[in-house]
C-alpha cells in the first residue's frame, strides 16, 4: 500500500473516531444512490485474514450506549443494546423494529403513550418493561450522546405495558427521536473490569472479560445470527487501524467523509452510505450593513452552488435548499424547485435590495445616502475542505457579479469567537477586526428536523443550547416551527410548507446547502445484506451473511 494511500486512510479513520456534532458546521446526484465502491476497477474478493469477525474497540472511551461518542464503541453498542425504535433512510419509523411497538399522542401532541412490546429480554433473563424504557429515556435527556435531542421533554412514567411521556411543546413527530438504546433500570452506573456497560437486550452480550461479544441466548433466533462470537480488538494508532482493516483483521469500520477530499479506498472494500441529519447551512449577522435587509438575504438563497458540496463530498451528500432531508414525506418539492442556484436571479433580487453598480465601474455598491462599496466577510471553520470549497465557489460567483467577498477560514476557537462577537479578528493580536456578515455552519438536527435552537432569537435563558448567532429578533419564525411540530399527519405537510415559505421567501435568515451521508465500510465479499439506517449502521444484523473463509 502506498504511503499516500496510508496518509489519506489515516485521516479518514481518525475522523471516524473523533467525529464532532458541532455547529461549525456538474452532475446530478440521486439522494437514494448507494455506491458499492469508490476504489479502482479491479473487483476482487476480500478476506477475513484470521477467519474471525472482529470489531475495533477503544478502551479509552465509554461503552455505555447513552454516552458512547466514539464510533468504534458505538458499533459495539448497536449489537449489545436494542433501540426503542429504528428509522429508515427517509426518517420514518420502521414498524416492529424496536422495543416500542405502538404509539399515540394527544391532539396537541404534548402527551404520548408508548406501548412496550413483549418478548424482549435483557441478558440477565429479565423482561424489558415500561419501567426500563422510562428509566432509559430519563437518562438520555442529559447523556452526552443525546444531549439537546429532548429539549421539550418534561418527564415520563411507566404504566401497565406502556410509558406515558409529557412534552412542554407539542411534537407530533416525537416518536422519531426515540432511536435510542434501552438499558435495564438501575444499571446505568454498573461497572465491570472492562468499563461501564449497563445491561442490554440486544443480540449480543459481553463475555467475562469484555474481549468478545457472544450471541445472547435471551435474543429470539440467536442461533440464526451470522456469527456466534465477535472478537473485540483494540488498535490504538491510525497506522495500526489501517493495517488491521487492510489485512482483514478488522472487518467493519464507519466513516464520516465530510472532512477530506479523497476517499482513496481500494476495490477490496464495499462502501454503503446512509442518510444523516448533518446539515450544512449559511446564516447572516443581521446587524451587519447588508445582513439586516431581508431582500439581500433572499438574494443569497440563489447564490450557493449546492451540488458543488455533493461533488466535494464525492457523492456522500445531498443538495437541498430546504432544511429537511429530500426523501422525507413532508419535503416541499415544488417550493424547493424555485430556490435553485441561479446567479441571474441573485443579481435581480440584489437590485431590488438596492445593491447595484451605481457608478458603472463593474463593482456593486449599496446606496446609504451615497453609493457605498461593499465587502462581505464570511467565516468558515477550517475543519473541512468541503465547507471551505463551497464558500470559495460562492466568492468566485459573487466576484462575477461585481460583489467582493472575503473568506475567512478559521480555527474552531477563532470561528466561535467571531460568531459570538459579530466581528472577525484579522491580526494576531485581535486588535484589528472586520464585521462578520455571514457564516457557514454545520449542525446535526434531530430526526424531526426541528430548527428551534438554530433559529430562535438568543435569550439569556436559552443561550446554553441556542446556536443562532444571527442576532435576529424574529419571533414569528419560532411560532412557525411550533405550528409545524404540533401538526398531525394530515396537516403536517401544509404546516411545513408554510414554515419553509416564510423562511425562504420572507425572512431569508437561513440558507440550507445540503445534508451529509455517512458510510459503513466492509471487506468485499465478507459481509452481505448490509442495510444501514439513519442512526444504526448495523441495523438488522441478524440478516447479514458473513463469510470468514480466507480465499
Amino acid at each position: 500500500m502506498s504511503k499516500h494511500f496510508k496518509s489519506i486512510l489515516a485521516l479518514l479513520l481518525c475522523a471516524a473516531m473523533l467525529l464532532s456534532l458541532s455547529a461549525c458546521g456538474r452532475q446530478e446526484s440521486d439522494p437514494n444512490d448507494i455506491p458499492d465502491s469508490t476504489g479502482g476497477t479491479e473487483i476482487v474478493k476480500g478476506s477475513a485474514a484470521d477467519e474471525k469477525f472482529t470489531l475495533n474497540v477503544n478502551m479509552k472511551y465509554s461503552r455505555n450506549p447513552l454516552v458512547a461518542t466514539n464510533h468504534s464503541n458505538q458499533l459495539i453498542c448497536d449489537l449489545v443494546y436494542e433501540n426503542m425504535i429504528e428509522l429508515d433512510d427517509d426518517f420514518n419509523v420502521i414498524e416492529g423494529s424496536g422495543v416500542i411497538t405502538e404509539w399515540e399522542c394527544s391532539d396537541d401532541a404534548k402527551n404520548w403513550t408508548l406501548t412496550v412490546g413483549e418478548g424482549h429480554y435483557f441478558h440477565d433473563g429479565s423482561e424489558v418493561t415500561p419501567r426500563d424504557v422510562s428509566y432509559s429515556l430519563g437518562l438520555a435527556i442529559n447523556a452526552d450522546r443525546f444531549a439537546g435531542r429532548f429539549s421539550s421533554y418534561q418527564g415520563s412514567s411507566p404504566g401497565e405495558g406502556v410509558v406515558y411521556v409529557t412534552l412542554g411543546i407539542g411534537d407530533a413527530a416525537f416518536i422519531r427521536l426515540l432511536n435510542i438504546p434501552v438499558i435495564k433500570s438501575g444499571t446505568y452506573g454498573e461497572k465491570r473490569d472492562y468499563g461501564n456497560t449497563p445491561i442490554g437486550s440486544g443480540p449480543y452480550t459481553y463475555n467475562e472479560d469484555g474481549t468478545k461479544l457472544l450471541a445472547a441466548e435471551t435474543w429470539p433466533g440467536y442461533r440464526d445470527l451470522p456469527v456466534q462470537e465477535i472478537f473485540l480488538k483494540e488498535y490504538k494508532t491510525a497506522d495500526e487501524i489501517i493495517s488491521a482493516f487492510e489485512s482483514g483483521l478488522i472487518d467493519v469500520v464507519t466513516n464520516d467523509p465530510s472532512s477530506y477530499t479523497n476517499l482513496g479506498y481500494a476495490s477490496t472494500n464495499e462502501i454503503h452510505t446512509y442518510a444523516t441529519t448533518n446539515m450544512h447551512y449559511v446564516m447572516f449577522n443581521e446587524e451587519s450593513m447588508l445582513g439586516r435587509y431581508s431582500y439581500f438575504r433572499l438574494a443569497m438563497q440563489h447564490a450557493f452552488d449546492r451540488e458543488y458540496l455533493v461533488e466535494l463530498l464525492h457523492g456522500n451528500g445531498v443538495a437541498t435548499p430546504i432544511p429537511m432531508y429530500p426523501t422525507c414525506k413532508d419535503y416541499p418539492t415544488a417550493l424547493a424547485s424555485g430556490l435553485d442556484y441561479n446567479l441571474e436571479s441573485c443579481r435581480r433580487i440584489l437590485e431590488v435590495a438596492g445593491v447595484r453598480d451605481y457608478d458603472e465601474d463593474g463593482v456593486l455598491e449599496f446606496m446609504n445616502g451615497s453609493p457605498q462599496e461593499i465587502e462581505l466577510n464570511i467565516a468558515v471553520c477550517a475543519d473541512s475542505s468541503a465547507k471551505a470549497g463551497v464558500v470559495r465557489r460562492f466568492q468566485e460567483d459573487m466576484a462575477s457579479l461585481g460583489l467582493t467577498v472575503v473568506v475567512h477560514e478559521m480555527t474552531w476557537d477563532a470561528y466561535m469567537k467571531a460568531l459570538e462577537e459579530g466581528e472577525i479578528a484579522i491580526s494576531n493580536t485581535g486588535t484589528q477586526t472586520v464585521p462578520l456578515d455571514m457564516y457557514y455552519g454545520e449542525v446535526k438536527l434531530r430526526a424531526n428536523f426541528d430548527l428551534t435552537e438554530l433559529l430562535q432569537p438568543r435569550k439569556e435563558e436559552n443561550e446554553r443550547t441556542n446556536i443562532n448567532y444571527s442576532r435576529s429578533n424574529d419571533a414569528t419564525i419560532v411560532s412557525q416551527i411550533e405550528n409545524y411540530l404540533a401538526a398531525r399527519d394530515t396537516t403536517r405537510p401544509g404546516a411545513y410548507y408554510q414554515f419553509c415559505q416564510y423562511l425562504t421567501g420572507q425572512s431569508g435568515s437561513l440558507i440550507t446547502i445540503g445534508f451529509e451521508k455517512q458510510q459503513i465500510i466492509t471487506r468485499r465479499g465478507v459481509c452481505k445484506g448490509v442495510e444501514p439506517n439513519a442512526g444504526n449502521p448495523l441495523y438488522n444484523f441478524i440478516n447479514w451473511t458473513v463469510d470468514l473463509k480466507n480465499n
